[in-house]
């Protein structure tokens, strides 16, 4: 904002000198009220992380303002001395004079981000300029003031100032459980995956505490990962407001998008990918502080698998090409090919993620009914046209293709089992062999029909003489449309 009343860089000038003064005049009073109340000290692993004492110092702003009402007056004397300054300059930016209003003594206004409102003051707004000038290296109260001018310039026209550090970057978030996420990937789509260690300056600790206590507890921020979609916001300051108002233009779908790709990466990687939660406009929390609020984020939908989450599991680390082959089908999700295998996706997801008493027998039924989709099975002899049709697509010799047929017959043997017999005759470690090889036999297919689509007629594929098998393995053309005697 430039005009011949404000000169932005002055005004930076002087906040960040008066910042600087306020700091060293505070701290016997902050050493005094922790005299009173002990200061809490946070150690992990012997690091101290001990959060900077932002409610304290906003608490004693308040109270030396108005230490006349706590009969406190000449106690916060020359601390009121040292805050005066740094207010008065504060309300000569003409975005917050305009909401303070003439009042002198009014030191509250709105403040008004993506719909939803709530009420601050100058107080506040020093405790939060105070909490970002000691994240910042060097001399972070010249930088602080300079974040908090972009903040409160309109973001209109060419001669918007740019915000620092893309604090006016926000996002929506999807939480999960079951990859181990090292670095940020982009997904496409203006989606990207992120570790947890680079999300949670948006998203908070606090969302995982009620269902992730020992992560929050030990720092193992490596279980949890992010899909983001990154958005662009600007505050609005007001003398009064309404706690939610209606967007403009509502967002796009996020949530669902990033659930059907947390569904493809799981079936890439063969591993079950648990949603944990779904958090809406989640802010930089250095920005939240600036404008003199708590971090805040929108709505949270806690994911239907969230008790699946297990603390002492060790995720395999994300692998490049499952990525590719998740990313590229992703790519193409608005297309007929994936709209018509979209619920195969899904059933072979909720196949890995599911637990509970018989959780082996349903993964099993699951792929079956994936596997029969896929291959497009009706009638009689599911197990033998299935055996035909898969060697035929996936194989690349013969070889490969009987190996194929032999572990399609041994996966609907046991799917037989499951569905006909009343106890069970295979053990649970079979079982879990079994479906890991009718997995891999169904994702292989799902992949390469998203990727080159189904062959225009599926006998015809095999009738075509395409496949090669040894000789105990011809069979007479008709068994594939008529049933063997």
């Amino acid at each position: 904002m430039k005009s011949e009343e404000f000169e932005a860089k002055g005004w930076t000038e002087r906040l960040a000198r008066a910042l600087s003064d306020l700091s060293r005049a505070q701290e016997p009073f902050l050493q005094e009220n922790w005299r009173r109340t002990p200061r809490k000290y946070v150690l992990v692993d012997e690091r101290d992380e001990t959060p900077f004492p932002l409610d304290d110092l906003q608490t004693l702003y308040a109270r030396a303002c108005h230490g006349g009402t706590f009969g406190e007056h000449e106690y916060y004397a020359t601390l009121r001395a040292a805050i005066d300054p740094v207010r008065s300059t504060l309300r000569s930016h003409p975005t917050l004079w305009r909401a303070l209003g003439p009042l002198i003594d009014n030191d509250d206004f709105w403040v008004q981000t993506r719909g939803r409102g709530s009420l601050t003051s100058l107080s506040n707004l020093i405790g939060g300029l105070m909490a970002r000038a000691d994240e910042l290296p060097g001399d972070g109260f010249h930088a602080a003031a300079r974040e908090l001018h972009a903040l409160l310039d309109p973001a209109e026209g060419k001669d918007a100032t740019a915000v620092p550090d893309d604090l006016d970057i926000g996002y929506d978030a999807v939480l999960f459980h079951g990859l181990c996420l090292e670095e940020e990937t982009d997904i496409g789509g203006g989606l990207t995956m992120l570790p947890f260690e680079r999300a949670r300056v948006f998203v908070g600790e606090s969302v995982l505490k009620d269902m992730a206590p020992d992560v929050v507890k030990f720092r193992d921020w490596r279980l949890v990962g992010a899909v983001v979609r990154p958005f662009r916001w600007r505050p609005v300051f007001r003398r009064r407001g309404r706690i939610r108002e209606m967007e403009a233009e509502p967002p796009e779908p996020f949530v669902g998008d990033a659930l059907e790709f947390l569904q493809l990466l799981a079936v890439s990687h063969r591993s079950p990918i648990v949603c944990l939660a779904a958090v809406q406009e989640c802010f930089n929390r250095s920005a939240c502080h600036l404008l003199g609020q708590a971090h805040k984020h929108g709505f949270v939908q806690w994911g239907p698998s969230v008790h699946r989450f297990a603390p002492v599991a060790n995720p395999p680390r994300l692998r490049t090409e499952a990525l590719e082959e998740a990313r590229a089908a992703f790519e193409d999700r608005k297309g007929d090919r994936y709209g018509k295998l979209a619920p195969v996706v899904a059933r072979l997801a909720k196949a890995l993620a599911r637990d509970g008493q018989f959780a082996a027998e349903d993964r099993i039924l699951d792929v079956a009914i994936a596997l029969e989709r896929m291959y497009e099975l009706d009638g009689g002899e599911i197990s033998y046209k299935m055996r035909i049709r898969a060697s035929c697509f996936l194989g690349r010799g013969a070889e490969e293709r009987v190996q194929i047929m032999q572990s399609v017959k041994k996966f609907y043997g046991i799917r037989s089992e499951i569905m006909h017999n009343r106890k069970r005759k295979t053990s649970l470690e079979k079982y879990l062999g079994v479906f890991d090889t009718g997995f891999d036999i169904a994702a292989r297919t799902l992949f390469k029909l998203l990727k080159d689509g189904p062959p225009d007629d599926w006998e015809e594929m095999v009738i075509s003489g395409r496949c090669s098998y040894p000789t105990s393995y011809i069979f007479p053309l008709r068994a594939i449309t008529e049933k063997r005697p």
